[in-house]
């Protein structure tokens, strides 16, 4: 075994090569489900979609088949490498680019921007969070949908604080260890990767990925200040409001009129 990299610069560049397998147990179907149904309770029905953080298109591609106009964004180049193959594997057309969801530009506005599985808990200050929610604003026509989620503080201290996760596959293994530092509000989780190479050997490459608690209240000020009314913060996958132990919460928001 050698050491190829102690630590990976931008999250998700070696993770690309197992994220589907590792997420196999994400029930993708039912976000997308969820999704259009939000569109329909909000309305209009958008016309073209912008999924922001888009990792391996598992939200973007179903949301192609049926009939959206979709793009992806995501700041790791190899996450798009998979999701390219797997939109040619569907047949369907989606536009891939690479940036990062704090400072992207589009040539045309959205009709809807999403933002899925906690990735805006990778806006590690308020700073950081209103720069995304500019960008998204820039990103979205006078009236447009925003619609994003996040994990919470009860998800972290219940499911991962303290726990260490790892399994064994023919051509990789991981390990997953994860530290939620309560002061901070921030997660910290290392992620470990041994990837067989051409030799038969294996490489070993470490992402650390950090995440920030928001509470539904800094995000409600955030979208305020930054042009967005809130229309609903739910119990995640549900149209019931969110409770003290909900371990996700999704939030829609419409960009004010210009």
């Amino acid at each position: 075994m050698r050491i190829v990299n102690e630590l990976v610069d931008i999250p998700y560049r070696r993770f690309a090569y197992a994220y589907d397998r590792m997420m196999s147990n994400v029930d993708y179907d039912r976000w997308v489900r969820y999704m259009v149904e939000l569109f329909e309770y909000y309305g209009p029905m958008p016309r073209r979609v912008l999924d922001l953080a888009c990792g391996t298109g598992s939200i973007a591609i179903p949301l192609a088949q049926r009939g959206f106009q979709v793009t992806g964004i995501d700041r790791a180049p190899e996450m798009l490498e998979v999701a390219e193959k797997k939109a040619k594997r569907a047949g369907v057309s989606v536009e891939w680019r690479v940036g990062d969801m704090r400072n992207f530009t589009v040539e045309d506005p959205f009709d809807a921007v999403l933002c899925l599985y906690d990735s805006i808990n990778y806006a590690l200050t308020r700073e950081e969070l209103e720069a995304v929610f500019e960008s998204v604003h820039r990103a979205l026509v006078p009236g447009g949908l925003w619609i994003f989620d996040v994990t919470t503080e009860h998800n972290i201290v219940e499911h991962f604080h303290g726990e260490t996760f790892s399994e064994n596959h023919p051509d990789f293994t991981y390990i997953w260890k994860n530290v939620y530092l309560r002061t901070e509000k921030i997660c910290r989780t290392e992620l470990t990767f041994f990837l067989r190479n051409e030799s038969g050997s294996f490489d070993r490459y470490i992402e650390l990925h950090l995440q920030k608690i928001f509470e539904v209240g800094e995000i409600k000020r955030s979208l305020d200040r930054t042009g967005f009314h809130l229309l609903s913060a739910f119990d995640a996958w549900t149209f019931s409001k969110h409770r003290r132990d909900s371990d996700r919460i999704n939030f829609t928001a419409r960009r004010r009129e210009d």
